[in-house]
């Protein structure tokens, strides 16, 4: 997987202006493969969630329950299921994308990491219902969509190593 990420890394560095080559080699990385092993997971947590809450909605609330008229108006089961996921991901992403022990203070700074992520899902989330798309489809698109995105801010607010001096 290394040294494929590498040959990968010097034919693009070949054909891209060394400023595109610098913004993508971030995601050639064995830690971004890792990362969206993480996030396939996570999205699995997520998704299974809210999904699971609609189902419970849908099939034991009545139509007029102020429970499933909240849900179904506001989007509190991808809320739900997405904060669920946040918590998975720190520990996922801890040990295994980032090999560091999980803290506290990281705990309480991980979700800000997610803000942008959050923001771009809810408002995908939000237009692929309102066009009627079933809810599980758009959970999963909107993760997908997502995932770049929180890398980035993930291992820029949260997970950057210290360089000794």
């Amino acid at each position: 997987m290394v040294r494929l990420l590498a040959v990968l890394r010097v034919k693009l560095s070949r054909h891209l202006p060394s400023g595109v080559m610098r913004a993508v080699r971030p995601f050639l990385t064995v830690q971004f493969i890792v990362f969206m092993l993480m996030g396939i997971a996570n999205t699995a947590v997520s998704v299974c969630t809210a999904t699971f809450l609609d189902i419970i909605h849908r099939n034991f609330l009545s139509p007029d329950n102020i429970l499933r008229v909240l849900a179904e108006h506001s989007r509190l089961n991808f809320i739900i299921g997405y904060m669920v996921s946040i918590v998975t991901s720190f520990f996922l992403n801890s040990k295994f994308t980032f090999h560091q022990k999980p803290t506290w203070k990281k705990f309480v700074k991980f979700p800000i990491s997610y803000i942008p992520n959050f923001i771009i899902q809810y408002l995908m989330v939000l237009l692929f219902t309102t066009l009627n798309w079933n809810s599980t489809i758009a959970y999963i698109c909107a993760a997908i969509l997502g995932t770049p995105i929180t890398f980035a801010a993930m291992k820029l607010m949260i997970f950057r190593r210290r360089q000794s001096t």
